[in-house]
């Protein structure tokens, strides 16, 4: 197990995905970027011309999917108020940079350092689509929350249903990020760009989703 895989593990809240399934994307992805940023510098040094010049396509989605691969492995590192949209966004984000990575240093064929640019990028990819399968699981659907506890939710603290038996007065006292949490799990939508007496409103049933 991995230091990454042993943090998660000890995450104080259900992440709805299994930690050495998560830590194992966050760790590929790590080592994806930093081949694909190793790929790009050994491209640089290329003494053919010709090569230079077919390759820049090359080092640019490298460098593109070096980016993109550890915003992936940052955002999924970070389970603690977790959105769902934005998280599948970068996600397949990722996975279409690490295609067009691959399919690009595929037809380099006999330069390693492409050859294995190529080859982190087709592992990353399949596994970010593991890890896809099990968040989309029926299985993963109620462990794997809109939102997990946020920094001011105690980790394994009970939350709040049947919202509509909190007091507004109650709600007054909670602070905006827990009214928003709150508000996901009643399922209302635009809730990030919602005030705080809006929140109230929203939750205490004046406003449908």
């Amino acid at each position: 197990m991995s230091l990454v895989e042993k943090l998660l593990d000890a995450y104080p809240a259900e992440t709805g995905t299994p930690p050495r399934l998560l830590g194992e994307v966050v760790d590929k992805l790590y080592e994806c970027a930093g081949v694909c940023l190793t790929c790009a510098d050994a491209a640089a040094a290329e003494q053919d011309p010709e090569k230079i010049v077919m390759s820049i396509k090359c080092v640019r989605l490298d460098n593109d999917c070096a980016d993109l691969c550890t915003v992936a492995a940052r955002i999924l590192a970070r389970q603690t108020g977790y959105d769902a949209p934005t998280t599948m966004a970068v996600i397949e984000a990722t996975r279409i940079v690490l295609r067009a990575s691959a399919d690009a240093g595929e037809e380099f064929k006999g330069t390693l350092y492409f050859d294995l640019s190529a080859k982190a990028c087709r592992e990353t990819e399949q596994l970010l689509g593991r890890l896809v399968e099990q968040m989309s699981s029926s299985e993963a659907g109620e462990g794997y929350p809109t939102s997990p506890p946020s920094a001011t939710t105690p980790a394994g603290a009970s939350r709040v249903s049947g919202t509509p038996d909190v007091s507004k007065e109650r709600l007054r006292e909670m602070k905006v990020n827990e009214l928003r949490d709150m508000a996901r799990e009643k399922g209302l939508s635009g809730v990030h760009d919602m005030r705080k007496e809006e929140l109230i409103d929203a939750i205490s049933g004046k406003r449908g989703s």
